[in-house]
């Protein structure tokens, strides 16, 4: 039985995709874009991610720690050192505010799917189902086949949410199993697409040629709207040059740029390298649809 390294499971959810959800999170992702809403989803790797505004500044998360792996920076508070901590949660264990969680834990497929058909009702009755997220879900395409064959067997729905960067094998593995896909394209500049993410696009582009061609279920090409990196009429145009060109594309959705991942970077320790920009919101993206009446593909603004 495969198993995947899970840093949450949001019940009920109604943005990411149709019907009432279940949205698995899974760790680990080869981007680093600048504006990740997920940072604490990167690394495969453990993390123990700090709540400033529930600690109360005891230190007893110090005290106990006996690889010496916490130390307080006054920009973030009391801050994990991943190279040095050894996931023993003494820290988590002997926080009376609960200000400290681990982001990562290991689930079995029987696990997992004992903690998803809890709602099964809720799916049938709203059109809903699953939504494997991340990081890039798409590293544990093994552990989601196997949730996705039982979930069938429920006639409840899956849904894989992915940033594209990942071997054509995996997306091979589990495409035949998937209902719906919403595909990520930040720039279709690949110098400029390195910039943000820390890689070229070459494989992401090269992965929804091929989806578009062979993948039977719902495919939607989605456009997160970053002030500053991909905002400009050339790369808009650009992009829906390209998915206009491909087959089998459902919809586009453009997705207003958001703040709301701020205080996991903090909680890090880490650095948000988009400063102070502030949310959009839907009607800051109405302009667009005048662009969006030159092509012929069904655009949407989330």
């Amino acid at each position: 039985m495969k198993k995947g390294r899970i840093f949450n499971i949001e019940r009920f959810a109604t943005e990411d995709g149709p019907g009432i959800r279940t949205v698995v999170f899974l760790k680990g992702c080869g981007l680093r874009c600048k504006w990740c809403a997920n940072p604490e989803s990167q690394s495969f790797e453990k993390e123990v991610l700090f709540n400033s505004r529930r600690c109360i500044g005891c230190e007893r998360c110090i005290k106990v720690c006996g690889e010496n792996a916490i130390r307080y920076i006054e920009e973030y508070g009391y801050i994990t050192n991943p190279d040095l901590c050894i996931h023993c949660e003494k820290c988590i264990d002997n926080c009376y505010t609960n200000a400290r969680t681990m982001m990562g834990k290991e689930y079995t497929t029987e696990e997992l799917i004992e903690e998803l058909l809890r709602d099964k009702e809720y799916y049938h009755m709203s059109g809903g189902g699953i939504t494997f997220s991340g990081g890039e879900p798409l590293f544990y395409s093994s552990f989601i086949r196997e949730c996705a064959e039982i979930l069938k067997e429920h006639n409840i729905t899956t849904l894989i949410e992915t940033c594209g960067h990942i071997d054509i094998d995996n997306i091979k593995e589990v495409q035949e199993y998937s209902d719906y896909i919403f595909y990520d394209i930040k720039h279709m500049d690949s110098k400029i697409h390195k910039k943000l993410t820390g890689r070229g696009n070459e494989l992401i582009l090269s992965n929804l040629t091929w989806l578009s061609q062979n993948y039977k279920g719902n495919l939607s090409v989605r456009y997160p709207y970053i002030p500053g990196c991909n905002d400009d009429i050339e790369s808009i145009d650009d992009f829906l040059n390209f998915v206009e060109g491909l087959e089998n594309i459902q919809e586009v959705v453009f997705l207003p740029y958001h703040r709301l991942g701020l205080p996991k970077y903090s909680g890090l320790g880490r650095k948000y390298e988009m400063g102070d920009m502030e949310s959009l919101k839907k009607k800051q993206l109405e302009h667009l649809k005048v662009l969006f009446d030159d092509y012929n593909i069904n655009i949407k603004i989330q």
